[in-house]
């Protein structure tokens, strides 16, 4: 199962021709679980698997529903079923149940627009050909995705940082945490325009997506010139050197608009999970704080 930078807004999976089934014009039709209520309205998660369980836990969960504690670690299974166009839904003994139509069910055939309550979360089973997907795919994208680095905005960022924090946590694995700051904007924008200094950012949030994705982490632009990232299960010897890397990224590699050559840099703040804290917000102020250390001792550097 791999994740898509440009679809956060749900659980994704290849999207193989389903058997039997299809819209307008033959396409196939794909089968769909729409959040009506909950933390992520709107979220669409794809059944494109044989059996899929949902559930709280990331580590054991296939489509997990973050932020309603009312869900058990592992709730319920979507399985195929063996006719065209079948799916049902079977309880996996959860705490809370799940309901459809008001009534508790152990295992029930799914009906297109059905509506499950798991915990306090509403569900819609339903439908999409490849026209819808292809509209809300649209959505997702203006919704999701920063239009300026290509990044995930930080509301996505955030909930991937707790999902893959309580997954460290769980494991007992190390995680870093990063905040960064382009150096010197203000000066690149008064000099050579804000079309150049835009570009500097695009470009510097591309490099930054793309060596932290190789490392298995994810990168949101905080807000302006501001960059936030995660990367789960490595130590601090290993956060600083990942660290060094993408400040090499930005600061070693000019960058070229039109016929202006900028030489941009970045200073890194870095923080490690469980040594510098347990929790989301004090591993940000951790590395927020290591992130002044770095401007203070004179910029385009890495603290800790």
């Amino acid at each position: 199962m791999s994740k898509s930078d440009s679809e956060f807004s749900r659980t994704v999976y290849s999207l193989p021709q389903q058997n039997g089934g299809s819209g307008g014009g033959g396409a196939p039709r794909l089968p769909v679980l729409v959040v009506l209520r909950g933390a992520q309205v709107g979220r669409r998660y794809l059944l494109n698997e044989s059996g899929l369980v949902l559930g709280r836990r990331p580590d054991r969960a296939d489509i997990v529903v973050p932020g309603d504690s009312q869900i058990s670690s592992v709730h319920c299974r979507f399985e195929r079923g063996t006719l065209p166009e079948s799916w049902q839904v079977v309880d996996l003994a959860s705490t809370n149940g799940t309901v459809i139509g008001g009534e508790r069910v152990a295992t029930q055939v799914l009906r297109d627009g059905d509506r499950l309550l798991v915990g306090e979360t509403v569900l819609k089973f339903t439908w999409h050909d490849e026209v819808e997907e292809e509209f809300h795919r649209q959505v997702d994208h203006l919704m999701n995705i920063d239009d300026l680095t290509g990044l995930p905005v930080q509301r996505v960022f955030q909930q991937r940082f707790a999902d893959a924090l309580l997954a460290c946590r769980r494991k007992n694995l190390p995680m870093a945490v990063y905040m960064m700051d382009m150096d010197g904007l203000k000066k690149m924008n008064d000099t050579h325009g804000h079309f150049v200094g835009a570009n500097s950012i695009a470009t510097v949030g591309r490099r930054l997506g793309a060596l932290v994705a190789d490392a298995g982490g994810v990168v949101s632009r905080f807000g302006g010139d501001e960059f936030s990232a995660f990367v789960p299960n490595v130590d601090r010897a290993a956060a600083l050197a990942i660290g060094e890397r993408m400040r090499a990224a930005v600061g070693d590699q000019p960058i070229v608009k039109d016929t202006i050559t900028v030489n941009p840099t970045i200073s890194i703040g870095c923080a490690v999970f469980p040594e510098d804290g347990q929790l989301a917000e004090e591993l940000t102020r951790h590395a927020d704080d290591a992130l002044y250390r770095a401007k203070a001792a004179g910029r385009n550097r890495v603290s800790e």
